[in-house]
């Protein structure tokens, strides 16, 4: 665990200032909800459930897809697996940095709007739903994001176009934009294949109490994608791992040849 946590202040320090993570983990959910809101007819809790949703999921995809493909160009992966680290202990590494990551900010901009729209949460079961739920959709997010990265690249432009074609069509279906109360029958149907659709359900619950689905299902469907997305993670990198290794060694010998 000590060995994990060293790797996760690491990439913290390292890649939290980094471009592609205050772009895409900061700027662009809040001019997309900039976006979205100004115009808009739309209710206090409408607003400040969608805030927390595209934080949540926007923040915890910023940092997990960067980091290998970083590491790999700069050829501190391959000093990490030299010393006794396995590639378990590098990916949880990863997860937790960009779980940590998103919690914080999330938690942060939902105690903020919660003061600024005067949501009316009043129990202690509303705020732990509130923060389970964004630990929940902040593990799902960071473990999409690390999927993203086992594309064997060292260009970080290579697995941000991966993440960005996965999780925009999730936030879209995701009953964000459009509530799953009055959604068609045809978009419930896709919203259920997202993981974002069963957070925002959660959060809805929480602040107002118009969710679609029973609240255990939300948190059984996001546990769900948390346990299948570990095991892709760890079944896909350990298949990866050696060709992103493979292919650096091979444009180094290439470049000095010439």
């Amino acid at each position: 665990m000590s060995i994990t946590w060293v790797l996760c202040r690491k990439n913290i320090t390292l890649y939290i200032k980094k471009g592609p993570v205050l772009i895409f983990g900061l700027l662009f959910p809040f001019f997309m909800t900039l976006a979205w809101v100004i115009g808009r007819d739309l209710t206090s809790s409408q607003i400040f459930v969608g805030i927390i949703v595209m934080t949540a999921f926007f923040t915890s995809t910023a940092i997990s897809p960067v980091v290998l493909p970083q590491e790999t160009r700069e050829k501190s992966l391959e000093r990490q697996l030299i010393y006794p680290i396995s590639i378990r202990q590098i990916l949880s590494g990863i997860f937790l940095a960009s779980l940590l990551y998103s919690f914080l900010i999330s938690l942060l901009i939902m105690i903020i709007f919660m003061f600024i729209l005067s949501i009316p949460i009043t129990s202690l079961s509303q705020v732990f739903l509130i923060i389970a739920g964004i630990g929940l959709m902040g593990s799902t997010g960071s473990l999409l994001g690390l999927l993203a990265s086992s594309y064997p690249s060292e260009m970080t432009s290579d697995v941000m176009v991966i993440i960005n074609l996965i999780k925009f069509p999730l936030v879209f279906i995701g009953g964000v934009f459009i509530p799953l109360s009055s959604a068609s029958f045809s978009l419930l149907i896709l919203s259920l294949f997202s993981p974002v659709t069963y957070f925002t359900d959660l959060l809805q619950h929480a602040v107002n109490g118009d969710n679609v689905f029973p609240i255990g299902i939300d948190i059984l469907v996001l546990t769900a994608w948390i346990g299948m997305l570990i095991l892709c993670n760890f079944i896909i990198h350990k298949t990866t791992m050696p060709r992103r290794l493979a292919e650096k060694a091979g444009k180094l010998k290439q470049k000095n040849q010439k």
